[in-house]
């Protein structure tokens, strides 16, 4: 059996495809994968270091906003097409798994015309531009969210063609259960820090991000009086010492699993790997969705059911950010109803049923 699995240019695209790898493989240890990305992300590191195959092909991506770029974006796709037909030429995948990033346009297109089976995977609540254009090339399309099902089968979508219901099915968004395996204890130990203080880990995604890294940066000395703090910066993107007093820094952390068991308050971006972790790790969060992008949809959905605390990055100020969490560290009840909401906003064992999914396509199609 072999397994095509695409996606790229950030982290959250990637989690997911290798949780459904390894869910995959320990059914079927014969197994062969190979993930496509880009060269540009992190894909390409996340996929050696969990022990995957790597090939990168040129990718379009078409920015909301208006860039030049976006005139070059349909040739990188048509350039990526070709890329990808040969890979699948020399693969000879059973299927293809994707999970809605923009490399995977070519390449579901590809194994559409080869008559390579493809599932994609819609982590966000609102389907998002790569997963609408290859809608049509999908033999299935899991979502994480009930709502998603809703807004896949009734809009028209591309070529005037509706999704069939049928073929879309809802499990929840794959999570890596590895990161469950570290306790608290070993957390700490793991970075160095102590155990009679409250920690507060700060993600900004595969890519890292510049607002957080500036918020956590301006406001250090004074954070660093009333927590701990885990600080994934993104490549070439720290800009201190990685360590001081109460501070740990690093552009990528390996060992996710001991950051989360270390950690009393996640500050993260809203990308749906994330979300999804954060859901299932039971944790409490401060939500700084990306502005004008998918993440806004997420955040607000996370804000209705009261699943995390949300805040609007041009709202946030270095004093008032110290003193949120300063606060936030007595607030016990508040947290504890955080924690307990945000673990249920989402199905569990994504993983295996998209995997079931995966291998049930792939051994009818060998």
């Amino acid at each position: 059996m072999r397994i095509l699995l695409v996606g790229g240019g950030s982290g959250g695209p990637v989690a997911p495809l290798l949780s459904v790898a390894e869910h995959i493989a320990e059914h079927h240890p014969k197994a062969e994968f190979l993930v496509v990305g880009t060269n540009s992300g992190p894909e390409k590191n996340m996929a050696t270091a969990a022990g995957f195959k790597f090939a990168a092909i040129t990718a379009g991506k078409w920015r909301r906003y208006f860039s030049w770029q976006n005139f070059a974006a349909p040739f990188l796709v048509l350039a990526g097409f070709f890329q990808a037909l040969k890979i699948i030429a020399n693969f000879k995948p059973d299927c293809v798994f994707g999970t809605g990033s923009f490399v995977q346009v070519p390449v579901a297109w590809a194994a559409k015309l080869k008559g390579v089976p493809v599932v994609l995977h819609q982590q966000d609540v609102v389907p998002n531009l790569a997963n609408n254009l290859c809608e049509l090339a999908a033999s299935r399309i899991t979502v994480a969210f009930d709502a998603t099902v809703k807004s896949f089968a009734s809009n028209i979508g591309f070529f005037y063609k509706k999704t069939r219901q049928d073929k879309i099915v809802l499990t929840g968004n794959p999570f890596r259960e590895n990161l469950r395996k570290s306790t608290r204890e070993q957390g700490l130990k793991f970075f160095g820090l102590s155990e009679n203080f409250p920690t507060l880990l700060v993600l900004g995604g595969g890519t890292g991000s510049e607002f957080l890294n500036s918020l956590i940066y301006d406001c250090l000395p004074e954070l660093a009086k009333t927590v701990q703090i885990i600080h994934a910066t993104g490549a070439k993107k720290m800009r201190g010492p990685a360590n001081a007093q109460n501070y740990r820094a690093f552009e990528f952390i390996d060992h996710m699993g001991e950051a989360y068991a270390a950690s009393d308050i996640v500050l993260a971006r809203a990308g749906m790997s994330t979300v999804t972790e954060l859901s299932n790790l039971k944790k409490f969060s401060i939500i700084v969705p990306l502005p004008n992008s998918p993440q806004e949809e997420n955040a607000l959905y996370l804000a209705y059911r009261q699943a995390a605390m949300v805040l609007d990055q041009e709202r946030i100020s270095t004093e008032g950010f110290a003193g949120l969490i300063r606060k936030l560290l007595f607030e016990r009840g508040f947290t504890e109803k955080i924690k307990r909401n945000i673990a249920e906003i989402m199905p569990k064992e994504a993983a295996r049923k998209i995997a079931e999914i995966i291998i049930k396509l792939a051994e009818t199609s060998s």
